[in-house]
């Protein structure tokens, strides 16, 4: 059996990627942050839930376009960046907010709902019933 020495440098983008998830997120969602979202599946609809802490209700656009339902929103930095102290750690991230979903057929599209309080966007969105058709046996004349 021949072994291979594995190369330190091939480790590198997973090395960066411990250390700065928030930008290979961005890389990998067309610059936009991934927002966090929580899926519930109930009887007759699905729930998701994404933390928006910060965003206005007017800022964040929800589209359905061919079986694609996307949040988007974006969040700028109001604030001045002149300040009396020197910054030490700036965690908060401001930018481009981005999360899409595959709904697929079996949603009632025009009776999506979405509120949005106290920075927690909820969509309900409701299955419409399917019902199980039979097999049927198409006779041959």
């Amino acid at each position: 059996m021949t072994l291979i020495p594995r190369n330190s440098l091939m480790n590198m983008n997973s090395l960066f990627d411990d250390f700065f998830p928030q930008f290979r997120d961005r890389v990998e969602n067309n610059g936009c942050v991934p927002l966090r979202v929580d899926i519930e599946e109930h009887d007759s609809n699905f729930t998701l839930k994404a933390d928006m802490p910060g965003v206005k209700k007017e800022d964040i656009n929800i589209e359905l376009h061919d079986g694609v339902l996307t949040i988007k929103t974006e969040q700028k930095d109001e604030r001045e960046e002149k300040t009396e102290g020197n910054l030490i750690r700036k965690e908060r991230i401001y930018g481009s907010y981005l999360r899409s979903f595959t709904v697929g057929k079996g949603i009632a599209v025009s009776d999506i709902s979405a509120e949005f309080v106290d920075g927690v966007l909820t969509l309900v969105v409701p299955k419409v019933s399917v019902e199980q058709a039979e097999p049927k046996r198409i006779e041959i004349s």
